[in-house]
């Protein structure tokens, strides 16, 4: 044997021819059993360290590979690889030599001693000979069946052979069981050590015995046989390689197609998205030509404000400079007023010159007078001049300010004509950028790209073809070894079956026994009760005459002591005590269930849910209850089997019971302490984990539950008395599996665990189960015909490391700390797993060990001959068959996988045993200092209290806020039917101001003309009156002037007259005559009468003006109001045009979305050849599809054609049946472009100044032609 590979060796792979530096040794996630990962020194492996998403190593890609420890040679420093130390069994050599056009010779067989000096004999040649198709490891049959050596033989025998040159029909692969195995990404095929045809040869040595010949001959018919099957195989080859041909022809039709799927999917995807970016560009361009538009909108609502603005301004304007003509004439009237006083005041002075003395004081109170009139005249008029000069200041502010709003208005305008122009040219850019894209795509779908892609895809696809023709082969082999399999197999169910009709007699002998039992027993029970009344009668009669007795004696007789049955007695009143407590217990029962249900009705359904609270309370009660069910089954399995009393000798295993039944027992109590042992872990975790593990392990309680009925079923047989050496146990090995399976899914790595519980159960389970490998190796003894060869030392191995083993049990139980309540041991993570593998391995010998005595015992008793006993070669097959069906992949022979296994136990055992003694004082010491952990019940009882005490609050502020909450609603009631109110009033009031704006323009227009022609005859009338007032002023001027020469004549009168009666009349009157002096200018004071009289006409024309312009007002009202209201038109829907514009839109979307979602036909479910012919129907389909959208199209735009001809006045020819347009109609209908029919000459005269002469296109219909004739004609 070689030394076990460390990490970090140099080892090469014999198969391969490779060399690597191992760097993992373990357990993989991708298959069972210890794995070795390599990082080879060539690319020639198969991954980078990493399976299936796994890393167990790091190197560099395809320098990476997985392989069994037997697949690989460890080397030295040099390279070279290191010496083997041989086993004590032997094996048979073989070489294989290639020599072209040889045929084989068949040659003798050399003895050779082994190391021990043993020598061949004829019979052990011949059982290494008939066993040879086995392999020491334990590996699977191959493709020839030959090439194997079996591991139990004890000479070696070497005998080179002669290959003849193999037929190129025949396969030239041959697989092991240890490559075998085939993983996505990860196939390790070993090279060929044996090819099938080829004969097996011995060195010539001397006849020395009549046995080797014998020998000789037999291997001559062997090799016969198997060149038969070699042939027979070669004709099974041929036609797998025919039907392989066909698989190749069809997955290559079926990689063309994917080719094509995927070419096709392709070329979808790519139009899908450039599609969705035109689709996203073209809503972009959309976005900004709404923009645009919009923008382009309110710069018109802008300028149409900004016009009505300026109209007002302007208007201002007007009536500015009329305010101000009117004031400049009233300017103008003051000053000739002013004028005329300073006339009269000059002659005034003249006159007050020229008076004397005498009048000095009269003349100085009239000027006084006239100065303090002329004054206030000069104050009003002042003060008018100062009203005029703000007013016309005023006027010429906002003259200004609207100037300058004009000009922000129109560089606003110019602004919003700049970007309006930027926008279109970005909408054009756009929509060129569009057509370039679609051009773009269109021709992106080239060649080029789909070239490069194809090649690349048929570059991988050859390599994929390479890998699957690799993996074909190597199912092919694994196709025949099944087959191979299968035959053994109905071997194995004929056996079976045998067994199962042996077992039925039984069962019939055993049923015909129990009859026969039940049927004695009844007899048995009705001389009972005979014997019962008998004795009753007797005890009647004894009573009777110790009656009399005392009767005729007169004496009292001492009683005789009554004959009672203690027996019965206490039966009875045990019974009559255990009925009344059944009652009481039933009574208590009940009532918990009551009290229980009361108690759930008052918990909110959170806590009844799956996975809530309630669960987690019922796990926390299945646990301990399977633990307490499993103790009941370990006590009466022990009380129904017991010890074995006789020595184990082929009398007491062929005819007796106790040793079968004995095994039964250690193997039943095995899987009860296994399950026992999680269970264990289970209530120590659930009762220190925290309140969200427990909510989660409580969501599993259903499944947990399942599990409990497994133990049920095992209580049930023993209530019923049916629990014997035949039950089967495999739901309790399931029950333990998935208890150990779902402990890290729950509870997860970290997990602690109770390590004096966990060896305390292991202890135990390991126990029992030794006791049952020391008992099957002592049968397995007793069976054998000679206490010689493997299997004898097997079993002796078997039981002295049993024997140690109980020992180290034993030493784990006294070196447990005494103390029940410590948990905490300071283990390692790692021992609960190792424990667990121990478990693992103690089963599978178990398994072993007592299928071999099963069928060493079926094997005897089908012999007949229970006395000789079975051979070792014979126990040894039986040994091998086993330990290929109960170790699988790991099976190495049954000597040395269960010697592994049992090692593998006392090691973990041992080490465990070892940490124990030398850590006591820590163990105890540590355990002092735990810490004691609130069970997660309590702290979720906790938290459920916490809730409901803050549920009340929170109810008492929830029922305030649904309070507020209805109140509010009520409020949103309020509010929504008051907004709904306000909105149809608000539409009804925009309808109105709709109509009222519309009335109002018209009736705008209509004040504006007639205030146009109100000013125009104001304007005459003005003017008359001017030329009125001219005549009257000259008029008046010539009065004046008239006025001045009769004051001149006055003068020169009234100086006269004076100085002739001032001579006439004394000094005592000249003071009557000065009085009188004031008359004498009579006539100046004229002139400011004719003033006020010009002033009085002029309030007159104005007022009367106002009277006229408010009579006109009042005129036109009244007409308006005697006026019909304008008619309102309601928009009453066209179910016609609605239901065309309907169809075409739904037309249109099923055009497009047949075009953006293309079908295809399945390819995957298309039979091989019908490729071609399934396209084809594809395309017809689509051409279909064309055509049916086409006269979809059709049909639509005549119905579209047929709805204009309707509507059209002259357009339609009725008939009977059907409406038939004008040609005139067809004709324009027909037209694309539009039709030149005349022009219209306007004189340049009608032209406005600005504006030049020009032609002008307009695009008219038929009513806005005849309207312009008309108006034409009109003119």
């Amino acid at each position: 044997m070689a030394e076990p590979l460390k990490i970090g060796q140099r080892v090469e792979v014999s198969a391969k021819g490779v060399q690597g530096t191992v760097a993992f040794i373990g357990k993989t996630g991708f298959a069972q059993g210890t794995w070795i990962g390599l990082i080879l020194d060539v690319p020639k492996g198969k991954n980078n360290g990493s399976v299936k998403g796994q890393e167990y190593f790091k190197c560099e890609e395809n320098h990476g590979m997985f392989v069994k420890e037997n697949q690989v040679v460890a080397l030295d420093e040099h390279g070279k690889p290191l010496p083997i130390r041989e086993p004590p069994p032997s094996k048979i050599a073989r070489s294989r030599q290639s020599m072209p056009n040889m045929k084989p010779k068949i040659t003798t067989v050399r003895r050779k001693t082994s190391p021990q000096g043993s020598t061949l004999s004829a019979s052990s040649s011949r059982m290494s000979l008939a066993s040879s198709r086995h392999s020491l490891a334990g590996s699977r049959q191959s493709l020839s069946g030959s090439r194997q050596s079996l591991s139990g033989s004890r000479t070696h025998l070497e005998s080179p052979t002669v290959d003849k040159q193999p037929d190129p029909n025949e396969s030239q692969s041959q697989v092991p069981k240890r490559a075998s195995f085939v993983e996505t990404g990860f196939v390790e095929t070993l090279k060929p050590q044996f090819t099938p045809g080829q004969a097996m040869t011995t060195a010539p040595t001397p006849v020395t015995s009549m046995d080797e010949k014998i020998s000789n001959l037999q291997l001559q018919q062997e090799l016969e046989n198997r060149s038969q099957q070699i042939v027979d195989l070669g004709e099974k080859l041929e036609t797998l390689k025919i039907k392989r041909q066909e698989d190749k022809e069809r997955l290559k039709n079926y990689e063309k197609l994917t080719i094509q799927l995927e070419q096709l999917v392709e070329f979808k995807s790519k139009i899908m998205s450039s599609q969705a970016m035109l689709q996203r560009e073209l809503q972009k361009a959309k976005q900004d030509a709404k923009e645009a538009i919009e923008a382009k909108e309110t710069h018109a609502e802008e300028v149409a404000d900004l016009a009505e603005a300026v109209e007002m301004a302007t208007l201002d304007k007007e009536m500015a400079e009329e305010k101000a003509e009117t004031l400049q004439l009233e300017l103008d009237v003051c000053r000739e007023k002013l004028e005329e006083v300073t006339l009269d005041l000059e002659i005034l002075k003249a006159e007050m010159q020229e008076k004397g003395t005498s009048i000095s004081s009269a003349q100085e109170q009239l000027s006084a007078y006239e100065l303090k009139q002329l004054h206030q005249q000069n104050a009003r008029l002042r003060e008018t001049v100062v009203r005029l000069r703000d007013l016309s200041a005023h006027e010429k502010h906002e003259y200004q300010k609207l100037l300058k709003d004009i000009d922000q208005k129109k560089s606003e305008i110019t602004e919003l004509g700049k970007t309006k122009e930027k926008l279109s040219t970005r909408v054009e850019e756009m929509e060129q950028m569009i057509s370039d894209l679609q051009e773009q795509v269109d021709a992106a779908l080239g060649a080029e790209e789909m070239v490069v892609i194809l090649s690349d895809q048929k570059l991988t696809l050859e390599e994929k073809v390479a890998k699957l023709q690799e993996e074909v082969s190597d199912l092919e082999v694994l196709q025949d070894m099944n087959d191979q399999l299968v035959d053994s197999n109905a071997e194995l169910e004929a056996d079976l079956r045998e067994e199962l009709d042996m077992a039925q007699a039984a069962t019939r002998e055993a049923l015909r026994d129990r009859d026969a039992a039940l049927e004695t027993i009844a007899d048995r029970e009705q001389t009972i009760s005979k014997f019962r009344q008998l004795v009753h009668q007797l005890q009647e009669q004894s009573l009777d005459l110790q009656h009399r007795l005392e009767n005729e004696t007169s004496k009292p007789v001492s009683a005789l002591p009554e004959i009672i049955d203690f027996k019965k007695m206490f039966t009875e009143t045990k019974a009559h005590i255990k009925a009344i407590d059944l009652e009481l217990r039933r009574i208590d029962v009940t009532q918990l269930q009551q009290h229980i249900k009361f108690l759930s009705s008052y918990m909110p359904d959170s806590f009844m849910t799956r996975g809530g609270d309630h669960d987690a309370v019922l796990v926390i009660l299945l646990i301990p209850r399977m633990i307490q069910k499993l103790e009941i089954v370990l006590g009466q399995v022990k009380d129904k089997f017991g010890a074995i009393e006789k020595k184990v000798d082929m009398n007491a295993v062929m005819k007796g019971h106790s040793i079968n039944q004995y095994t039964f027992k250690c193997r039943i109590s095995f899987y009860v302490y296994a399950i026992q042992i999680i269970l264990h872990q289970y209530y120590y975790v659930l009762n220190t984990c925290k309140p969200e593990i427990l909510l989660k392990v409580g969501a599993t309680y259903p499944e947990m539950a399942g599990q409990e009925k497994i133990i049920d079923d095992f209580i049930e047989l023993l209530k019923r008395d049916q629990l014997d050496e035949n039950i089967s146990m495999e739901t309790l090995e399931k029950c333990v599996n998935y208890f150990n399976t779902l402990f890290p899914v729950l509870f997860g790595p970290d997990a602690k665990l109770n390590h004096m519980q966990l060896l305390t159960d292991n202890a135990k389970c390991l126990t029992t189960l030794t006791d049952s490998f020391i008992v099957d190796s002592a049968v397995i003894k007793c069976l054998m015909e000679s206490s010689k060869g493997d299997m004898e030392l097997l079993c002796q191995h078997v039981v002295t490391s049993s024997e140690t083993l109980l020992q180290q049990l034993k030493l784990i139980k006294r070196r447990l700390p005494m103390d029940t309540n410590i948990s905490n041991l300071g283990l390692n993570k790692e021992v609960h797993e190792n424990l667990f593998q121990c478990y693992q391995h103690a089963l599978k010998v178990s398994k072993t060990l007592n299928d071999v005595v099963r069928t060493t015992i079926q094997t005897l008793v089908a012999s007949g001959d229970t006395e000789q006993g079975v051979t070792p070669d014979k126990v040894k097959d039986i040994a091998i068959n086993a330990s290929e069906k109960f170790y699988e992949q790991d099976d190495l022979g049954p000597v040395q996988s269960i010697k592994n296994s049992l090692n593998f136990i006392l090691t973990q055992i041992t080490q465990l045993a070892q940490y124990l003694q030398d850590n006591e004082y820590e163990i105890t010491t540590a355990s002092k200092n735990e810490e004691k952990t609130v069970p997660p019940i309590k702290v979720r009882a906790d938290a459920v209290k916490k809730e409901l005490e803050q549920t009340k609050t929170l109810t008492s502020k929830l029922e305030n806020k649904e309070s507020d909450i209805k109140e509010l609603k009520k409020l949103v009631k309020e509010k929504q039917e008051h907004l709904s109110e306000m909105t149809i009033r608000k539409e009804l009031a925009e309808k109105k101001l709709g109509n009222v704006n519309k009335d109002y323009e018209l009736t705008i227009e209509k004040l504006q003309r007639k205030l146009e022609e109100a000013h125009n005859n104001y304007k005459k009338k003005e003017k008359e009156f001017e030329e009125t007032l001219d005549h009257l002023q000259t008029d008046i001027d010539s009065l004046e002037s008239e006025k001045g020469e009769m004051k001149e004549k006055l003068k020169v009168m009234s100086k006269k007259a004076a100085m002739e009666f001032s001579k006439g009349i004394p000094g005592t009157q000249l003071p009557s005559l000065q009085s009188v002096g004031p008359t004498l200018p009579a006539v100046v004071k004229d002139s400011p009468l004719l003033m006020q009289e010009i002033d009085s006409l002029r309030k007159v024309f104005h007022q009367e003006r106002n009277q006229r312009i408010k009579l006109e007002n009042q005129k036109l009202k009244d007409m308006l109001d005697s006026m019909k209201p304008l008619p309102t038109f309601k928009s009453t829907p066209d179910s016609v045009l609605e239901g065309l514009f309907k169809q075409g839109a739904a037309l249109q979307q099923e055009i497009l979305m047949n075009l953006a979602k293309p079908t295809f036909p399945s390819i995957y479910k298309l039979k091989p050849g019908n490729g071609p012919a399934a396209w084809k129907r594809h395309f017809a389909e689509e051409q279909n599809k064309l055509l049916a959208f086409n006269k979809a199209k059709e049909e639509f735009q005549a119905k579209v054609a047929a709805e204009i001809v309707k509507r059209k006045v002259g357009g339609k020819v009725e008939a009977d049946l059907a409406t038939f347009p004008t040609k005139e109609m067809t004709k324009a209908l027909n037209e694309s472009k539009p039709v030149n029919v005349g022009f219209v000459k306007i004189s340049k005269e009608l032209l406005p100044p600005s504006e030049n002469p020009k032609i002008v296109n307009l695009d008219l219909d038929f009513d806005s032609m005849q309207k312009i004739l008309r108006t034409l004609v009109a003119k």
